[in-house]
C-alpha cells in the first residue's frame, strides 16, 4: 500500500517550512529538502512516525535547524524517511473527479448536496433544500443505482435510495468527495450500478477549531462546529451541526442535527480509522411522494459505526478489513400530525426501521510485477415496519412486518504496471438468500506519458430492488414483489491533461441496461407501479477544467447524456427523467488582499414531465440558476453574504417540489 513511484520527480528545497496547507500536497511522490523550520514545527510531534505520515512528506537526508529569527531556540531533528501512500486509507488511488477542501472554498456551497452536484456526471435532485431529502444519480441512473461510501465505508440504504444521503456530516466536515465508477470499485468488493461517490471527513493531526454561523431567508440557521486534536499517534474528530428553517413555502419547514466522531492513525504496520456518528431529521413534505396530499411529514434517524484497519506483513502483503453498521429509523406521515386533520380511513402513519451490517475483508499481495488480491464481504440487509416485507407476529408495537436477506460475495483481482502502461482486472461472485448468484467483472488499462493520461474500462455489474421496490403499497405506490434485479454492461474512455495551473479532463461512456426498476404511472392515475423495464441505454460525456492563474479561479464542468428508451404513454418517476444537459461555471477572484467574490453560473436541461396542480403534464424543460458569494476575511475571521437562485428562476427537480426562488444568507467562519 505504502510505495513510491518508480520514477520519481526531481527533488525540490523550501527554503522555510511553516506547515502550509499546500505543502503537503505539493511535496507527495518528491523528495524533498527543508532549509530551515520553525521551532513551532519543529517540535516532538514532528519526530513521531504517525505526524510524519499524515503530513505526507518525504524527508530524506540532512539535519533540520530552526529558524533564528523565528525563535532563538534551535533543535536538531534526526532524519526522517517516509513513504507516500498510494492507496490511502480513505480515499482511491485515482478517482474519476475529486473535490478537494480548497476547491469547496472557491465555490458558495451551502450543503453537501450542493458539492456532490459539482461534480461531472451527477444529478441531485433535492425536494425542497438544507440537504432535507436528495436524489442522488450519476450518468443517467436513478438514486437507487448509486452507492454512497463515507471514508470507503458503504453507508448506501436498503430501503430506498430516498435516504442516501441520511449521513452525519455537515460541509464544514468535508475534507474530499470522490467519483467512482463501477470498474474502479470492484478492486473494494464493491458492486455499484452506475457509480458511486466517496466522502471523506476532516483529518488532521494538530490542534484544530472551526465554528460557522449563518443565518438567511425563510428563517433559515446554520450552525456547526468542528474540532481535531492529536494525542499521540491518533487524530481525533467531533463535528456537530444543527440546521432548521421555517420553510419558503407551506409545510417546508425543517430542523436536523447530527453529530460525528472520527478516530485515525496511520502507524509502520497499521492504520486505523473508528467512526461513529448519528443524525436527527424532521421536515414537512409537501408534495414529496404526491400532489394530492400536500400535508405530508417525515422523521428520520440515523446512526452509523465502522472499524476500518489496514495491516502490513512486511513489503509485500498488507490486509484490509471493515466491520460497519448502519441503523435507519423512518416515520412518514401522510397527514401530519397537529398540522391537518386525517380523514377516517387513514389507519396511521407508516414506521420503518432499517438495519445493515457488514464485514468485508480482502488480501493484497505483490505479485511479479503487480499485485493480486483477493476478499470476502459478508452482509446482511433487514427492515422492520408495519408497511414493508411479509406478516412478522413476533415484533413489538409498531412493526408486524419484517424482511431481511443475507449477501455472501468472493472477489479477486490483479493489476501490472509496464511503464507507461498499466491495467487491472477483477471478478466477483456473490450468493444472495432472495435473489440467488450473480456476479460483476471489470477490466481497465492506463496509458500514461506526464502530463497525459488515457484510461479505457469495461464493466458487468447489477442492482438488487430496494425493500420499497418490493413490498411499499399505499394510496399513491404499488410494489411488485416478484422484481428482477438489474444488471448493466458499461464502457468508459477518457484522458486527462494535468499542467501546473490547468486540469482538463474529458470522458465518454455507454451503459446498456436490462430489467431497470421504474415506478410508472399513466397519466390519468395517480397510481405509480413498480416495474422492470426491457432496457434503458445511456450515453454521454463528462468534461471539466480547472485552471489557477492567480488572481483567479475557475471552474468549468459540462455533462451530457442521452437515454434512448421511451416510456410510451407512461410517465416515468425516475429511470427516464435525468438531465440531458449540465453547465456549470465558478470563479473566485480577490479584489483586494481580504475581500474575494465568487460567482456561480448553472444551466440544465432535464427530461421527463410532470403532472402540475391543474392536472396538465408539464415537461421539466430548461433552467438557468446565478449565484454570488462575497467573502472579507481578517485574521482568524471570515465574513460571507452569499446569494443563491438571484434570479428569482422558477424550476423544480421532482414535478410536485417548486424549488425556491431568490434566496439570502450571512456566514461567519471562525478557525482557530
Amino acid at each position: 500500500m505504502y510505495k513510491h513511484k518508480q520514477q520519481p520527480p526531481s527533488a525540490f528545497r523550501f527554503k522555510r517550512f511553516c506547515r502550509a496547507k499546500w505543502a503537503a500536497y505539493s511535496s507527495m511522490h518528491r523528495e524533498v529538502t527543508i532549509g530551515r523550520v520553525a521551532t513551532r514545527v519543529a517540535d516532538s510531534s514532528l519526530r513521531k512516525s504517525a505526524a510524519a505520515v499524515a503530513l505526507g512528506l518525504v524527508m530524506a537526508q540532512g539535519t533540520l535547524m530552526a529558524q533564528s529569527d523565528l525563535d532563538r531556540e534551535t533543535r536538531t531533528l534526526p532524519e526522517v524517511q517516509v513513504a507516500v501512500a498510494s492507496d490511502s486509507l480513505f480515499g482511491s488511488p485515482e478517482p474519476v473527479a475529486v473535490l478537494t477542501a480548497a476547491d469547496l472554498k472557491q465555490s458558495s456551497v451551502r450543503t453537501v448536496g450542493d458539492i456532490l452536484a459539482m461534480l461531472p456526471g451527477i444529478d441531485v435532485r433535492s425536494r425542497g433544500v438544507g440537504d432535507v431529502q436528495g436524489d442522488l444519480a450519476m450518468r443517467g441512473g436513478t438514486f437507487d443505482q448509486m452507492v454512497v461510501l463515507l471514508g470507503g465505508i458503504n453507508i448506501t440504504d436498503a430501503q430506498t435510495g430516498h435516504h442516501n444521503l441520511d449521513m452525519p456530516i455537515d460541509i464544514a466536515m468535508v475534507e474530499r468527495v470522490e467519483l467512482l465508477t463501477p470498474a474502479q470499485l470492484l478492486a473494494r468488493g464493491v458492486v455499484a450500478f452506475c457509480g458511486a461517490v466517496n466522502i471523506v471527513v476532516n483529518e488532521q493531526y494538530r490542534d484544530h477549531l472551526l465554528a460557522t454561523l449563518a443565518a438567511g431567508s425563510y428563517g433559515t440557521v446554520d450552525v456547526a462546529l468542528l474540532g481535531t486534536k492529536a494525542v499521540g499517534h491518533w487524530a481525533l474528530t467531533a463535528a456537530g451541526a444543527y440546521h432548521r428553517s421555517d420553510g419558503y413555502r407551506p409545510n417546508t419547514d425543517y430542523g436536523h442535527g447530527s453529530l460525528l466522531l472520527q478516530a485515525t492513525t496511520h502507524r509502520t504496520a497499521d492504520d486505523w480509522q473508528l467512526q461513529l456518528g448519528a443524525q436527527s431529521k424532521a421536515f414537512g413534505s409537501a408534495g414529496f411522494y404526491s400532489t394530492t396530499y400536500p400535508d405530508q411529514y417525515e422523521a428520520t434517524r440515523t446512526l452509523v459505526a465502522s472499524a476500518y484497519n489496514v495491516h502490513r506483513f512486511g513489503d509485500r502483503l498488507r490486509s484490509e478489513t471493515a466491520l460497519y453498521g448502519r441503523l435507519h429509523g423512518d416515520r412518514f406521515e401522510l397527514f401530519r400530525t397537529g398540522y391537518v386533520d386525517a380523514p377516517a380511513w387513514y389507519t396511521g402513519h407508516n414506521h420503518h426501521l432499517g438495519t445493515t451490517a457488514g464485514l468485508r475483508s480482502r488480501l493484497v499481495a505483490s505479485l511479479g510485477s503487480g499485485e493480486a488480491l483477493v476478499g470476502v464481504e459478508l452482509k446482511r440487509d433487514g427492515i422492520r415496519s408495519n408497511v414493508l416485507g411479509t406478516p412478522d407476529t413476533t415484533l413489538g408495537d409498531p412493526f408486524d412486518k419484517s424482511a431481511s436477506r443475507f449477501n455472501t460475495s468472493l472477489f479477486a483481482g490483479y493489476s501490472l504496471s509496464c511503464g507507461p502502461w498499466s491495467g487491472d482486472a477483477e471478478v466477483l461472485g456473490t450468493y444472495n438468500t432472495f435473489f440467488g448468484f450473480d456476479y460483476a467483472a471489470a477490466a481497465s488499462v492506463k496509458y500514461r506519458v506526464a502530463p497525459f493520461t488515457v484510461h479505457l474500462s469495461l464493466s458487468r455489474s447489477y442492482r438488487l430492488p430496494s425493500f420499497t421496490d418490493l413490498y411499499y403499497h399505499s394510496v399513491t405506490q404499488l410494489s411488485n414483489p416478484d422484481l428482477d434485479a438489474e444488471h448493466s454492461l458499461g464502457a468508459e474512455l477518457g484522458t486527462t491533461l494535468r499542467l501546473p495551473h490547468v486540469n482538463l479532463q474529458l470522458s465518454a461512456y455507454y451503459r446498456a441496461g436490462t430489467d431497470i426498476i421504474d415506478w410508472v404511472r399513466s397519466a390519468d392515475t395517480e397510481l405509480w407501479r413498480a416495474v422492470n423495464h426491457t432496457a434503458v441505454n445511456a450515453a454521454g460525456l463528462d468534461a471539466a477544467a480547472v485552471l489557477h492563474l492567480a488572481p483567479f479561479d475557475l471552474r468549468l464542468a459540462y455533462s451530457y447524456c442521452h437515454i434512448d428508451k421511451s416510456a410510451g404513454d407512461l410517465l416515468s418517476q425516475y429511470a427516464l427523467e435525468h438531465l440531458r444537459h449540465k453547465a456549470e461555471a465558478d470563479v473566485a477572484f480577490a479584489l483586494t488582499e481580504r475581500l474575494r467574490l465568487k460567482l456561480n453560473a448553472a444551466y440544465r436541461l432535464r427530461q421527463g414531465s410532470y403532472i402540475d396542480s391543474d392536472g396538465r403534464q408539464q415537461p421539466y424543460g430548461d433552467v438557468f440558476l446565478f449565484g454570488a458569494a462575497a467573502e472579507y476575511s481578517y485574521r482568524m475571521f471570515t465574513f460571507s453574504l452569499e446569494g443563491y437562485n438571484l434570479g428569482d428562476t422558477a424550476y423544480r427537480d421532482h414535478g410536485g417540489v417548486p424549488m425556491p426562488g431568490r434566496t439570502i444568507m450571512a456566514r461567519m467562519r471562525v478557525e482557530l
